[in-house]
């Protein structure tokens, strides 16, 4: 069984996850009001997902 690096794990999951919130996650945000966010609501999902499922030792 091959292994897989971590950078592409990240890379697949973002991208299934930009694809899905560009087609039908923008629809159940509502608008926001406040400063322009650093980071888009694909990355935070994606991030989400990753600190969920893959095991981390601790949480730095």
């Amino acid at each position: 069984m091959n292994n897989i690096d971590f950078e592409s794990v990240i890379i697949t999951v973002f991208v299934l996850v930009d694809d899905w919130y560009q087609e039908e996650g923008k629809a159940l945000k509502a608008i926001s009001p406040g400063a322009k966010a650093e980071m888009s609501d694909s990355e935070i999902i994606t991030l989400a997902l990753i600190m969920d499922y893959l095991p981390f030792p601790g949480e730095t």
